[in-house]
């Protein structure tokens, strides 16, 4: 699969380290000779991949800075940091760990966006088979030490605590096993860890879903925390636990984080078509515009950036705050949280208890895209309200919301509807499913 997204696949069957080459090699020559970021999170395929970009990058003259094993958002804070022509990310993210992918940053520190996209999709299309050489020599330096300067940066801005929340963090095994538990200990926390050792074999499922942190619930009451997070492998989003060991969605992180910053300071807000309407909620609250994007965090960073928005992201746990980063980054949103809990001298529950209550609910449905299209218009004639084709379909009605979309990332149409009554969404996702079914 190549979108905006990145180029995914199957380890070995979809994505080989020729393709991984091919691509790597293409991208050198879309940036032009230079410095360029490369990191990976813990999959086992990364070792072998990360070698075949080095080699696709110096073959067309890129001197390479190897971060090794770090956050994604890390990858792409030291482009910007460092001035280098851009980056590749190895990691497939939430996917399960026999996926993996290549994720593209330019020069400014963020993923391609869709002009930039189109540029490097036009490049490959005309490009010339590179031979991956046998003898390799592969101009590259390591750099150690890179999850510091990102944490350092955070710290600085955001500022530790002197009050020691007690916080548990599941990072999945992943990249962020010891930048998460770093970053909330220099914040002033005294950290719980679960499930924070590299290692290619993730001990639960990969997005940090409410379902999928059980482990993290029950640690959090066992250990009497203040509060519990987890990240997905490459740390780039955020999911919370309140005090009692309740996983209070991922679409909440984004909602407290924008209401901790704009507290502080008033601005533009840029989310997705698929986050919760607490969103609106919150701006309104602090009197400030909220924009929706296309789904993607190319596409809502875009957005950012032509309005100057002081906070964005999306309802999977993906918090961006450009003052930082131009990308969804878990420290940075861990920093957040904790500044938001001291800051609101309240547990967790309470703070959320301030919120108007609803329901969402998110589905996947394994049809291809060529089906969804046939059956869109039927989903409109079905369902009443206010139509938006710019993504898949959203349609807003009176006392709920639903959007349907062909997902950038897996073979998967997405139902992710939301409203105040639990009956209501779910009788309307059954009812999608039926449809599309």
């Amino acid at each position: 699969m190549f979108s905006i997204s990145g180029l995914r696949g199957l380890v070995g069957k979809d994505l080989t380290p020729d393709i991984v080459f091919q691509y790597a090699a293409v991208f050198g020559k879309y940036l032009g000779q230079g410095k360029v970021i490369v990191g990976r999170d813990t999959r086992k395929s990364g070792l072998s991949y990360t070698q075949a970009v080095s080699e696709g990058l110096s073959a067309v003259g890129c001197h390479i800075i190897d971060l090794g094993i770090v956050p994604t958002p890390t990858v792409l804070f030291m482009v910007r940091h460092g001035r280098a022509k851009g980056g590749i990310a190895i990691t497939a993210s939430h996917n399960p760990v026999e996926w993996n992918a290549l994720k593209f940053i330019s020069a400014k520190g963020q993923f391609l966006d869709q002009q930039g996209f189109k540029a490097f999709s036009e490049k490959l299309r005309m490009a010339d088979f590179v031979s991956r050489p046998e003898t390799k020599q592969i101009h590259c330096k390591t750099l150690a030490h890179s999850i510091d300067v990102h944490i350092d940066k955070i710290v600085s801005i955001l500022k530790p605590s002197s009050e020691k929340l007690k916080v548990g963090v599941d990072a999945v095994n992943g990249a962020g096993s010891i930048a998460l538990p770093r970053v909330l200990e220099k914040m002033g926390c005294r950290v719980y860890r679960l499930n924070c050792r590299f290692n290619p074999n993730f001990p639960r499922r990969p997005e940090p879903k409410p379902e999928n942190i059980k482990g993290l619930c029950d640690h959090v009451k066992e250990k009497g925390l203040d509060l519990g997070i987890a990240s997905d492998p490459d740390c780039d989003r955020l999911s919370i636990v309140d005090e009692r060991g309740k996983a209070i969605g991922e679409d909440r992180t984004l909602v407290l984080a924008t209401d901790f910053i704009l507290e502080h300071k008033a601005g533009h807000v840029v989310t997705n078509l698929s986050t919760t309407t607490l969103m609106d909620y919150i701006t309104k609250k602090h009197r400030c515009r909220l924009y929706r994007t296309k789904v993607g965090e190319a596409n809502v960073v875009s957005k950012m950036v032509q309005t100057n928005a002081v906070i964005g992201g999306e309802g999977n746990g993906g918090v961006i705050y450009p003052r930082i980063n131009r990308t969804r980054d878990a420290l940075v949103a861990a920093a957040i949280i904790i500044k938001l809990m001291v800051k609101q001298g309240q547990r967790l529950s309470q703070i959320i208890a301030q919120y108007p209550k609803y329901f969402m609910k998110k589905e996947e449905l394994r049809i291809s895209r060529e089906n969804f299209e046939k059956k869109k218009e039927r989903l409109a004639r079905i369902f009443k309200g206010r139509l938006d084709y710019i993504d898949g379909i959203r349609i807003m009605a009176k006392d709920y919301w639903l959007h349907i979309r062909p997902s950038q990332t897996e073979p998967f149409i997405r139902i992710i509807g939301e409203a105040k009554d639990r009956k209501k969404i779910e009788e309307c996702i059954r009812t999608v499913k039926h449809i599309l079914s």
